[in-house]
C-alpha cells in the first residue's frame, strides 16, 4: 500500500504526524511525505519538501497549490492530510478518483473562537464557515482520524474513522538523559505559548511564590504566538529569579527539559476544543512521574483521577494556581504520591496500545 501524507501547516518533524508515519512503515506501507522544508529524519520515507511560508495567507494559497501539484505526481493509494487549509486539496484529489483521509487534530471551529489575533467580530463567522466546510467535506472523504471521541459528534454518519489520542511512544524514555543539577523545585511547561495556554496567569502565580521567598524555578519552552506574551516573558526573564525561557526547541530537548523538572504545568483556558482535548504533555508528565497542576476540566479528570496524579485549578486565577503550586512546594509526600500514581497510570496511555487502529483504517479504506 502506498500512502501520501500531506501537511502545509506543520513542521516535517511534527510529533503526531511522525508517530503515524512510523506506524504505517511498521505495517509495511510505502510512505511519501509532503511537508514544509525542515528537519526530518525517519528512514525509509520519501520526503518531498515544499516551500515554508511565514504568512498564513501565502501558505494557504501557494503552499496548498504546491502540495497538490506534488501530490498528483505521487499516485498513492491513499492520501492522508492533516490541515483544514488542505480540505480543498482533499476534495480535488477525490475528484481524480483518489482515496482520502482527513486527520482532524482539533475542534477547529472552537479553536477559531479563542484566537485573539482574529478580530472578535470575525471569529463567529469564520468558525461557522469552517464548521460547515468540514462537515460537507468529511461526507465526501473516505475516512477521518480524530484525537478524542467527542470530535465525532460533529460528523454524524461518518463510517470510517480512527480515534488516536496524543499518547507518547514508549521509546521516549530512551530519548532523554536526566541530569538535573539544581536542588530547587522546578515547575515546567513545554508547548505553545499564548494567552489561551494561561501563560500570563502561570507567570503571575510563580511571581506570587517568588514574592513569598520560595527558592523555586519555572522553565518554559515553545513557540511564542503573540507580542503580549513575548513582552511578558521578556519581563519575567529580567525580574523573576529562577525563571528561564528556552525558546522553541526540538522534541528531544523538550523531553529532556520535562524529565529534569519536578512538577508539570497543564493550565489552559476554558473552551470546548481545550476541555475535550488530550494534550501530549499530559501523558509525558505522567510517564516521567511528575505531579501535575491542571485546569479543572471534567474530561481531564477522567484521565488524571483514580488514583489522582494532579491538583486542579481555575485556569484564569493566578491566585488559585499559586495556591496549588505552593501546596506542592510544601508537601514532598504529596508530590511523590501524585508522581508515582501518574507514572503507573501512564502505562495505559502509550501510542503502541492504539496505533493498530490507524493501520486498520488504512486497510478498510484501501479495500473500498
Amino acid at each position: 500500500m502506498k500512502i501520501c501524507v500531506i501537511t502545509t501547516a506543520h513542521p516535517p518533524n511534527d510529533v503526531r504526524i511522525n508517530k503515524e508515519i512510523k506506524t504505517a512503515l511498521k505495517a509495511g506501507a510505502s510512505i511519501t511525505y509532503i511537508a514544509p522544508q525542515g528537519v526530518f529524519d525517519i528512514d525509509g520515507v520519501d520526503y518531498i519538501p515544499i516551500t515554508k511560508h511565514a504568512s498564513r495567507i501565502k501558505r494557504f494559497v501557494f503552499g496548498s497549490r504546491e502540495a497538490f501539484k506534488k501530490a498528483l505526481k505521487v499516485d498513492a493509494n491513499i492520501y492522508h492530510f492533516h490541515d483544514p487549509e488542505l480540505i480543498n486539496i482533499g476534495i480535488k484529489l477525490k475528484k481524480t478518483g483518489k482515496k482520502v483521509i482527513y486527520d482532524i487534530h482539533e475542534n477547529y471551529p472552537s479553536v477559531i473562537l479563542q484566537k485573539t489575533w482574529i478580530p472578535r467580530f470575525l471569529r463567529k463567522i469564520l468558525a461557522k464557515v469552517v464548521d460547515v466546510k468540514e462537515r460537507r467535506a468529511v461526507s465526501k472523504f473516505d475516512g477521518i482520524v480524530v484525537v478524542v471521541p467527542q470530535q465525532l459528534q460533529r460528523f454524524q454518519g461518518v463510517r470510517e474513522f480512527a480515534v488516536l489520542p496524543n499518547y507518547p511512544e514508549s521509546t521516549i524514555f530512551n530519548e532523554v538523559s536526566e541530569n538535573k543539577k539544581s536542588d530547587k523545585l522546578r515547575f515546567v511547561y513545554v508547548g505553545s505559548l499564548d494567552e489561551d495556554r494561561a501563560i500570563i496567569e502561570m507567570i503571575k502565580a510563580y511571581e506570587i511564590l517568588v514574592g513569598k521567598g520560595y527558592e523555586i524555578e519555572l522553565h518554559l519552552a515553545g513557540p511564542i504566538y503573540t507580542e503580549k506574551i513575548r513582552q511578558f516573558i521578556q519581563r519575567a526573564e529580567v525580574t523573576l529569579k529562577g525563571f528561564r525561557y528556552f525558546g522553541q526547541v526540538p522534541y528531544k530537548k523538550a523531553l529532556e527539559i520535562t524529565a529534569n523538572s519536578d512538577i508539570g504545568m497543564l493550565v489552559i483556558h476554558r473552551g470546548k476544543s481545550k476541555e475535550e482535548s488530550s494534550p501530549l504533555k499530559m501523558f509525558e508528565y505522567m510517564a516521567f512521574g511528575l505531579p501535575i497542576i491542571a485546569s479543572n476540566f471534567d474530561y481531564w479528570k477522567n484521565i488524571l483521577e483514580n488514583p489522582s496524579c494532579a491538583l486542579y485549578v481555575d485556569p484564569e486565577s493566578p491566585e488559585d494556581i499559586a495556591k496549588k503550586m505552593e501546596l506542592l512546594v510544601k508537601d514532598q509526600v504529596l508530590r511523590k504520591t501524585l508522581g508515582n500514581a501518574g507514572r503507573e497510570k501512564s502505562k495505559n496511555y502509550l501510542w503502541e496500545s492504539i496505533e493498530e487502529c490507524l493501520v486498520e483504517l488504512y486497510e478498510r479504506v484501501g479495500k473500498k
